[in-house]
């Protein structure tokens, strides 16, 4: 055993040592959500790996300090004892060892931001942890190199649920982590999801064919090398080999050989089948998940997006009975989804959205501008919402152009351009793509400028904030 100093344990990796709050645009509650989503259902059939990366993170989230967190010791407490039983049933001995250097480290960084230094019991319990921390964990030249992919996988877990702006160091993480250990199959599949949402961010069309598929595809392919029944990896690989001309009927297989047992893999079904436009397919897959004793949120949303679907499609066949019921189903499933996660952001915005179909435009305006102001705190999620709103506006407005359409629309360049120059230092698809916030809000601005007596001032203007983009020209 290695000597070690007083303070030798703040060196130990773990959730406080990874730097995980530095650069995130992540809406705090929206992680809770989907982390307690995954954790509602971690022990369906097959589900993949242990849930202790998860209850591990939960667990620092009770205490970290993203905003919008009041710390709660007991609750971070409450997961960390729960990974720890779960943690028993782990058999690989590095993994397992793994999980009990993060949760007794996690636990002395709890202590040593708030645990009062005078109080007796506070003090005993920092010994107990020091204790049982020094039985498992050596100097880092001493730990395995086994134990340490564990460790970079489970900072890598983490890592790639809170944002962009950890997508690329979570990504080097995975690639560590599998150079040691080649054969996780859930490894493997997080490193193809990284590099498809690095990817799509930076494509001009995220529908169509991007650079790295070829990656992507290699990672799901050794996923399920590994572990035949991972259906999630399946799912991920038929979506982005549908998008390759002549691979459609391989992507078709890979569908096929997935069971409908399993929420995620239920909601990638569903998914795929609705951007083969088959919506009555995607359907009657996504409805077998409401039978699961456990059913997410997500995948009331995904069934709200087929009725969607399916209303816009009756629209155009002009069969409006038809519509009605199918915007009354999107609503219902919408609340559902709500239900569960209320600050589930997509489902707000089409919730905003349906008030008008039903006629109450007012009320769709109103929650519009409530998202806006929740949203103050999240530049992306802030453009979509702004960008939303004025789509809106424009549509009940008779499909006319208004000052207050106008003047959202330059909010959405302004902040637009402050994302790019702020915080996504590449090329962001969403907002600089074919259809991204910035070519369709400058149309509509161009169009709207060209009957203003000052439109040419404008225009200029417009001009000028567009045309330093390097990306693409903008410019009128």
């Amino acid at each position: 055993m290695a000597e070690h100093t007083i303070d030798w344990w703040k060196a130990v990796p773990c959730h406080f040592t990874w730097d995980l709050e530095a650069g995130v645009d992540v809406d705090f509650k929206s992680i809770l959500n989907n982390l307690d989503s995954k954790l509602e259902t971690c022990h369906e059939t097959r589900w993949e790996g242990s849930p202790c990366a998860l209850l591990l993170f939960r667990g620092y989230l009770e205490v970290s300090k993203f905003d919008g967190v009041i710390p709660n010791r007991e609750k971070a407490e409450e997961f960390f004892k729960e990974a720890d039983n779960e943690n028993e049933n782990v058999t690989n001995s590095e993994e397992r060892k793994t999980y009990t250097i993060v949760s007794l480290a996690n636990r002395l960084w709890i202590l040593e931001h708030f645990g009062d230094e005078a109080d007796d019991e506070t003090s005993a319990n920092r010994e107990t942890l020091i204790r049982k921390l020094e039985e498992v964990w050596e100097s880092p030249k001493e730990v395995s190199d086994k134990v340490s992919a564990h460790l970079e996988a489970t900072a890598a877990f983490a890592m790639s649920r809170l944002g962009p702006g950890k997508y690329e160091k979570a990504e080097a993480l995975y690639r560590k982590a599998i150079a040691v250990i080649s054969t996780q199959s859930s490894w493997w599949h997080s490193l193809g999801l990284l590099i498809r949402r690095q990817a799509v961010l930076k494509t001009q069309n995220r529908e169509k064919c991007y650079d790295r598929m070829e990656e992507e595809i290699h990672c799901y392919e050794k996923a399920i090398k590994f572990d035949p029944d991972n259906d999630s990896a399946r799912c991920d690989l038929a979506l982005l080999l549908a998008k390759i001309p002549g691979r459609e009927e391989e992507a078709k297989s890979h569908i096929g050989r997935t069971k409908d047992d399993i929420c995620e893999v239920i909601i990638k079904k569903g998914r795929y089948y609705r951007r083969q436009k088959k919506f009555q397919e995607a359907l009657h897959v996504l409805q077998k998940g409401e039978d699961l004793k456990n059913p997410r949120s997500e995948l009331f949303f995904q069934i709200s997006c087929i009725y969607f679907d399916l209303g816009l499609q009756a629209g155009k066949n002009k069969d409006f009975t038809r519509k009605s019921e199918y915007v009354s189903s999107e609503v219902e499933y919408l609340d559902k989804c709500l239900q569960l996660e209320p600050t589930h952001f997509f489902a707000k915005i089409n919730k905003a959205k349906s008030f008008g179909k039903l006629g109450q435009v007012s009320t769709g305006e109103e929650l519009f501008c409530k998202i806006i102001e929740e949203q103050k705190e999240h530049p992306r999620n802030l453009i979509n919402a702004k960008f939303s709103f004025a789509k809106y506006l424009h549509y009940h407005n008779k499909n006319s152009m208004s000052a207050e359409v106008a003047r959202i629309l330059e909010d959405v360049i302004e902040l637009s351009l402050r994302v790019l120059r702020e915080i996504d230092h590449y090329e962001n698809n969403k907002i600089t793509g074919e259809n991204g916030y910035l070519e369709k809000s400058r149309k509509k601005l161009v169009e709207f400028y060209r009957t203003q007596k000052d439109g040419e001032d404008k225009l200029k203007d417009l001009e000028n904030k567009l045309s330093n983009l390097i990306c693409k020209n903008y410019a009128s």
